[in-house]
C-alpha cells in the first residue's frame, strides 16, 4: 500500500493503481476473516480443552490463576482479531478519500 503511489508514478500505468488497491483490500479483508473464523476456536481450544486437562493435573488452589492465564490467552486472540478488523476500515477510511 505504501509503495503503491511510487509504483503508479514509475510505471504511469492507470489500471495498476486500482490493481494494487484491490489486493491491499483483499489482502486486508482475508486477514481480518481468517482472525474472525479461528476466535471460536482458539476459545474452544482455551476454555473446552486445556482447563479440562488442566483440572487433572493443576492442585485445586491454582485453578483460579490457571482460568486467568487462559482467559489472557483467549484474550490476545481477541485483540487481534480487533487490530486486524480495525486495519480493514481504517484502510477503507483513507482509500473513500
Amino acid at each position: 500500500m505504501v509503495a503503491a503511489p511510487f509504483l503508479f508514478l514509475l510505471t504511469r500505468l492507470p489500471g495498476g493503481l486500482a490493481v494494487v488497491i484491490a489486493i491491499a483490500v483483499i489482502s486486508f479483508g482475508t486477514a481480518a476473516l481468517v482472525h474472525l473464523v479461528t476466535l471460536p476456536v482458539e476459545f474452544d481450544a482455551s476454555f473446552n480443552r486445556a482447563l479440562p486437562l488442566l483440572k487433572e493435573y493443576v492442585p485445586p488452589y491454582d485453578m483460579p490463576g490457571a482460568r486467568h492465564v487462559l482467559t489472557a490467552c483467549a484474550f490476545t486472540y481477541v485483540a487481534a482479531s480487533l487490530a486486524s478488523v480495525m486495519n480493514l476500515g481504517r484502510w477503507l477510511v483513507i482509500l473513500r478519500r
